[in-house]
């Protein structure tokens, strides 16, 4: 099972359609902000956002509405796959309150890829960002 790392990110009230639940838009927007935060900044993965990364594809499963309130949301993130020059994150949007079972809004998958931004082609992980991806595979 991958070690799921979990990110807060607060809720914006301009992130609420008209039935007052978070956009289905949004959850992607929250998503992205978890994952800006979790690449690191210093060792085996920094390059990564430094070198060129793209989302090639993302869906989300919604299993309950969300709405707004002041307490942020936690985004779990774990390395389900990782290839030549691509990963896949597993992602959920959720609570986890004490006194009971997570509330999951949303799960689904994210695939990265990374780029050489001078041809905007597909690159190989170099070896440190691969050991990094593969060690949070768990």
């Amino acid at each position: 099972m991958p070690t799921e790392q979990n990110i807060e990110v607060a809720l914006r009230w301009a992130d609420m359609d008209a039935n007052r639940h978070l956009n289905n838009v949004e959850f992607f927007r929250l998503l992205e902000e978890a994952r800006a935060r979790w690449f690191p900044t210093t060792g085996d993965g920094a390059s990564l956002l430094t070198s060129g990364i793209v989302v090639a594809g993302q869906g989300l499963d919604y299993s309950m509405p969300l709405t707004y309130r002041h307490e942020p949301v936690l985004v779990g993130l774990s390395v389900s796959r990782v290839g030549t020059s691509s990963f896949t994150l597993r992602c959920r949007i959720y609570d986890a309150p004490a006194d009971s079972v997570a509330r999951v809004y949303a799960a689904g998958n994210v695939v990265m890829v990374a780029i050489n931004e001078g041809s905007g082609r597909s690159r190989p992980f170099t070896v440190p960002e691969r050991r990094w991806l593969e060690s949070l595979k768990g």
